[in-house]
Order: C-alpha cells, then structure tokens, then sequence
C-alpha cells in the first residue's frame, strides 16, 4: 500500500514538472502583449516616473544584469483627484487574471496581474510577459481566473494619504521557481522587466504624445542609468529624494 502511495506521488511528481516545462516553453514562443487600451485616463495624471528612474524603491530582475533603479512606472495624478473611487484602471488588453496581492502593513493596498488571453489558458504564467497594476482598489467581483477585456474597468487607484499619490505600473516576467530573490533589500519576484511604453499600440501611444511625452523621453536607457547611478537611503531598497529629471510631466 505504501508503495503504491509513493509511486502514485512520484508520477503526480513528475507530471507537474513535465507541465511546468512544457509551459514554460511554450510561453517563451509567445509575443509580448501589445497595449490596445489605456489603463487610465490620462487626463487625471499630472507627471510618470521614467523606466530606469531614481524615485520609490529599487525594481530590478533577479539576473543582477541591472541594479539599483526602478524598472516601472510611478503614476502622480493631478491634485484634484488624489483621493479614492476617482481615477479608474481599466485592463490594458484582452485577458485572465493572474495574481492578486494586499499587504496593508506594507503600504499596498492591493495589486492585480493580468496574463494576455492564449489558447492553453491553464498553463502556470511563468516565462510570459504580463501587465501588473499596484496601489489599486481592485474591482470586488475579480479573482485569480477572471476574464478581462481590453479597456474594462479593473478598479480604481488607491491612496492611503501618507504618499505622494501615485500608481505603479509593471510589464514583466515572474521568475521560476516562483521564489523571490533579496536584492539590496528588496525582494524581487521578476525574471525580466520591460517599459510598457514599449508595448503600446500606436493609438495609445498617440494619447501620451498629444500630452508632449514620447516613449524616447519616458525609457532611460541601461547606458544612461549606469553612468549615473542612483542613490540609497541607507543600505536601500528606497533611494534618496529624487530630482524632477526622473520625472516627465504631462502637458
């Protein structure tokens, strides 16, 4: 009997491994997700921290190919509308639901991670690129395996009071295994990292250059950042008050 138990645990074993493999390989064929919605009215949002920048805390992959800068996007809204139930998030492009995340003692709210819509919709979403929105009131009725629509909305920006009011915006990969990895104090879950400016549609796009923004002044190149490294408070992972360079302000 026992026997069986263990032969029947090691298959279950190895098949779990056979479908994270396969997963894994399939995911790394597919194409990044391309932006085709906003995920906010960018009318509301007064200036966007640059990819590569020197504001919040360090956001990196795991490789260590790059350290100590943040790899997302802060979104400042405009003063009018730093208070709760008043800038929605809509998902950015058709999709499920991945992860969602609060930790309240650490000043999240809520966080959300949506994974492109694909055929093998079970496979594990590691390898795959995704869209991550954090500091967010998410949309009650959403759970792990929600199906979203492009330009749908997802919930709303959450403001605790005791920050500037901003929004995070991530584009990235989860590593594998899923077990974060401290880097100057931060615990970083991410194989690899991207500027969703990279990944817009052309008519998204079009909607931040109306503003005066192009995606050649909101993405710091790796060059630039490592010839001008940021600085920590300490040992890290928060960095020291930034300048307005690191920012670029809506017009």
């Amino acid at each position: 009997m026992i026997r069986k138990v263990l032969i029947g645990s090691g298959v279950l074993i190895l098949l779990l491994i056979t479908v994270l493999f396969v997963s894994l390989k399939i995911n790394e064929n597919q194409p990044p997700p391309k932006l085709v919605a906003n995920f906010v009215d960018i009318n509301k949002v007064r200036q966007i921290s640059k990819y590569r920048s020197c504001v919040g805390h360090t956001t990196v992959p795991q490789d260590g190919r790059e350290s100590k800068r943040s790899m997302k996007h802060y979104f400042e809204v405009k003063p009018e509308f730093n208070k709760n139930q008043t800038v929605e998030i809509y998902s950015p492009y058709d999709g499920y639901v991945t992860a969602l995340r609060s930790d309240p003692g650490e000043g999240l709210e809520g966080e959300i991670w949506i994974i492109p819509k694909r055929k093998l919709a079970m496979l594990p979403p590691f390898g795959v690129w995704q869209f991550s929105v954090q500091h967010i009131d998410v949309r009650k009725d959403l759970k792990m395996g929600s199906e979203v629509r492009a330009g749908e909305q997802i919930g709303y920006a959450a403001f605790s009071g005791s920050r500037i009011p901003t929004f995070d915006i991530v584009y990235g990969k989860m590593a594998f295994p899923p077990t974060p990895k401290k880097i100057d104090n931060w615990n970083s879950p991410f194989a690899d990292l991207d500027s969703v400016f990279n990944h817009m549609s052309e008519e998204v796009l079009a909607q931040y250059q109306q503003k005066e923004l192009s995606k050649e002044s909101i993405v710091l190149s790796k060059e630039a950042r490592d010839q001008n490294s940021c600085v920590y408070k300490d040992n890290g992972p928060y960095f020291i008050d930034d300048s307005p360079d690191n920012w670029s302000v809506l017009q």
